[in-house]
């Protein structure tokens, strides 16, 4: 094929890749979404508030009902349509069952074995009381950062329980203490996913993200911390079982409580596991070994000869048919590099295709044995794959594809060999099991009981568990199928074609992440879509301030809104042993407190402090 037949070639793959269509098709606004979404909202509030439904029946039912309307819409079977509400529980299940389990368990074994007691006892010596909402903060504002923020807030509610115990006042703030410091820096401080994923996106550097990151999450914590003080005031609300035999067993003296150290352990385990795990992974994911060299490609001229012949429909016109190259970059990648500067521009331009979500196509790469990498990279969760991932999946393709134009990616390093040991420790399921055990032998030991009576009260810990999996993983099916609305497609039309600069690029860049995260409740996938639509609008032309402020304005926009579609709600409320009107009047508050004193921050420092050139 001649250099001359690339426009026609590229028109044609840019019509077949899913996300590209016309400019007036992308004019059009399709507002049935945000119906269904709509419609979904006045159901779940109906049942549970007007109704008094449980919460379970009610998020399950109305999950139901957008599942069989999204049907009704998209012309699609019906009988389908259930079988995603049931895959959607299932897959939410899966991701938090065997940790909310151990979870119930560590929290009953350490308020029974008097280890909550200790920690709270040796906090109040270092606080004082009266702060020692600023100390809970504090931990979940640090731990929050290598762990999820879910771990977090179960790690640390058996101390604002047994804090409680002690001074028989202010429990709503020490739970909102926890989620503030735990909510801030899962938003906006790497290595947790969804900031990590908008500094790729955005083009930031991850230590500029994670100092910046911190210097807007710090104040904003501290506006959270007082507005919980309010809340705590105006809505006092009294601690609660979380089962029926919580409070069974007798307080212990403090001769009889266990040691500190064993008595934080349960704590420390998965904290120190999962840190260690995440930080060898952030140090091999760091090296970006799938990135391409120079000399990675064998043969520049026969690999731009192949681009040049390439038919429709094949891997070759999915390279250079890439949404992520422009006219300038297709028209690089189909000329034969004369010197070494223009080798590294051509690897370049590769290395852009190399992140393309949409590179692999099954119908051109029919017929390419694909490796076990591809395989086990295509059947991930897309949407929240890293960079670093995506590249190593995208290139592994491209050697499947040309085995005879790439060099073999050498991906096991050192880094990456200790981040593949530390896989099985530092998995929070793994980690959460070990913390267990050693809570139950804590409560054990100290309450001198039987296996059977150790044995009671962990099945006492698992009915009170069992119950709260069931309404997380049926809030997680309702916020799918408000996503199989596509009602994310239906706002990146409603901002398309927004042109702003200053400071209204980052109230714009709020603004979407917030509208994402109410309609469907996932604070990383509001960050992941809102980051990507925000690299889009800005294009080439960079604001006068530093990038990072356009992230953290990202960041703080995920934390609005969050009410019944979001997992951490159901955590936060059926943890703490609150209604749902409970948490509606003090967890949605708090982290719209925490989303605009981060947008708050961000505008201040993008003006006092751009960081330009940094």
């Amino acid at each position: 094929m001649a250099f001359g037949c690339l426009p026609a070639l590229i028109a044609q793959e840019a019509a077949s890749t899913p996300g590209v269509t016309d400019t007036a098709a992308a004019s059009d606004w399709n507002a049935t979404p945000m119906i269904l979404v709509g419609i979904g909202i006045v159901a779940v509030l109906g049942m549970i508030i007007g109704l008094k439904l449980n919460a379970f029946l009610a998020l399950i039912i109305s999950a139901i009902i957008v599942s069989l309307l999204v049907g009704l819409q998209y012309d699609q079977d019906m009988g389908a349509r259930m079988a995603k509400v049931v895959s959607a529980f299932g897959s939410s299940a899966g991701g938090v069952g065997i940790v909310i389990a151990m979870a119930a368990i560590i929290g009953k074994c350490m308020l029974d074995s008097g280890a909550a007691d200790r920690i709270v006892r040796a906090a109040i010596r270092i606080t004082g009381e009266k702060k020692a909402s600023i100390g809970l903060m504090i931990s979940g504002f640090i731990l929050a950062v290598p762990v999820f923020f879910d771990t977090v807030f179960y790690l640390l509610v058996p101390l604002a329980r047994s804090l409680y115990r002690r001074t028989n006042k202010n429990y709503l703030r020490y739970l909102m203490a926890i989620a503030t410091g735990g909510c801030i820096t899962h938003t906006l401080v790497p290595p947790t996913p969804g900031p990590l994923l908008v500094a790729a996106t955005l083009g930031v550097d991850i230590g500029m993200m994670m100092i910046v990151g911190v210097i807007v999450a710090i104040p904003s914590a501290v506006i959270g911390l007082a507005f919980s003080a309010f809340v705590d005031t105006r809505m006092p609300i009294a601690m609660r079982p979380l089962a029926a035999g919580e409070n069974k067993h007798q307080a212990l003296m403090p001769d009889q409580l266990p040691s500190l150290w064993l008595s934080f352990l349960p704590v420390a385990i998965p904290v120190l596991l999962i840190g260690a795990g995440t930080l060898a992974t952030t140090m091999a994911d760091k090296e970006d070994r799938a990135r391409l060299a120079v000399e990675d490609v064998r043969d520049y001229s026969e690999l731009v000869s192949l681009i040049q012949d390439a038919r429709p429909g094949t891997p070759a016109a999915r390279v250079v048919g890439s949404q992520r190259l422009d006219d300038d970059d297709r028209a690089l990648l189909s000329t034969v590099p004369s010197d070494d500067d223009a080798k590294q521009a051509y690897v370049d331009a590769l290395n852009d295709v190399l992140l393309d979500p949409d590179l692999y196509d099954e119908q051109a790469f029919l017929g390419v044995p694909l490796s076990d990498v591809v395989k086990n990279g295509l059947s991930a969760n897309q949407t929240r794959m890293k960079p670093v991932d995506r590249r190593r999946m995208n290139r592994v393709l491209l050697q499947d594809a040309f085995p005879d134009q790439f060099r073999t990616l050498d991906w096991d390093s050192p880094s990456r060999k200790m981040a593949n040991r530390l896989s099985l420790w530092s998995n929070a399921n793994f980690a959460l099991l070990l913390a267990a055990i050693v809570a139950m032998l804590t409560l054990k030991t100290v309450r001198s009981l039987s296996w059977r009576a150790l044995g009671t009260d962990v099945e006492e810990a698992l009915m009170s568990g069992g119950v709260i999996i069931l309404i997380t993983a049926a809030g997680g099916a309702f916020g799918a199928m408000l996503t199989d609305t596509k009602v994310s497609e239906s706002i990146r039309q409603l901002f398309a074609g927004s042109d702003a600069s200053g400071v209204t690029l980052l109230l714009l860049g709020w603004a979407i992440a917030a509208v994402l995260k109410v309609a469907q409740g996932s604070s990383t996938v509001a960050m992941i879509i809102g980051s990507a639509m925000m690299s889009a609008i800005i294009g080439d032309t960079k604001p006068e301030y530093h990038m990072v402020y356009v992230a953290t304005a990202v960041g703080s926009g995920s934390l609005m809104g969050s009410w019944m579609n979001d997992s951490g709600f159901w955590i936060f409320a059926k943890m703490g042993g609150l209604t749902e009107a409970e948490s509606l009047r003090s967890w949605t508050p708090l982290l719209a407190v925490l989303s605009v004193g981060g947008l708050t921050m961000t505008l201040l420092m993008s003006q006092v402090l751009p960081l330009v050139g940094q």
